[in-house]
């Protein structure tokens, strides 16, 4: 009976060494700031991962869930303080560089929409440094060089400006950003041709309905329409 009891001690410490050793090997729970992340508070996320690094119990994987939940709350420079923490905690470099470039794309989209032009241009940027002669990269640099053209404002600059964000399309289907651009630059180029611009400013509402633009772009399409309603009214056709 003796050597049956000692026998299951020595079994109940076997397991609780190796839950404990298990807990070594999985690391902190990151579970809580993922599940803040998918409900959209990366504050919080920040918050749970910050409490982890603070406790000296951080990962390389918590210090890479920190860079993209501060990038996200808008903490840029506490973020590329977490994505250095991560390449020296051994995260995956090529891993964290994909996901920088995403997240700044990503930012470059919305604030390309918003007309937040300085933003964009720090975003673009971004993207150079850490990808040079990516899909986003060339995407960026020929947002960035339509605005500048369209800005300028002369005849050839407008067409030249269209046939940038006309290039910018191709390389991202999915973002109707440029059409809304085509839009106001067929528009300021010649205000009379309404259906050019209007043809625009739809095709970028039915590519991304709810991009940053979208707000912009339905006020630009009923002024247009108005006009254009005015103007077949008085002249007939």
């Amino acid at each position: 009976m003796q050597s049956l009891k000692k026998s299951r001690s020595l079994v109940a410490w076997a397991l609780v060494f190796s839950i404990i050793s298990c807990a070594g090997l999985i690391g902190p729970d990151v579970r809580p700031g993922i599940k803040l992340s998918e409900s959209g508070d990366h504050t919080g996320a920040l918050a749970h991962y910050e409490s982890i690094i603070n406790e000296q119990k951080a990962n390389a994987k918590v210090y890479r869930l920190a860079y993209e939940s501060a990038f996200r709350s808008g903490k840029r420079a506490t973020a590329a303080k977490y994505y250095l923490n991560a390449l020296e905690a051994g995260y995956d470099a090529d891993s964290l560089q994909s996901l920088a470039v995403g997240l700044w794309y990503e930012r470059a989209l919305w604030v390309m929409g918003a007309q937040r032009w300085d933003d964009a241009l720090v975003a673009g940027e971004a993207i150079t440094n850490l990808d040079p002669g990516s899909d986003e990269d060339k995407f960026c640099r020929l947002i960035l060089q339509g605005k500048t053209k369209y800005d300028q404002g002369s005849h050839k600059g407008l067409w030249d400006a269209v046939a940038d964000y006309h290039d910018a399309a191709n390389l991202n289907p999915e973002s109707g950003l440029p059409y809304f651009l085509m839009g106001q630059a067929r528009y300021k180029n010649n205000r009379s041709d309404y259906d050019a611009a209007l043809e625009e400013y739809y095709k970028a509402l039915e590519v991304e309905p709810n991009g940053s633009f979208s707000s912009e772009a339905k006020a630009d399409i009923e002024k247009i329409e108005a006009v254009k309603k005015k103007m077949k009214d008085f002249w007939g056709k």
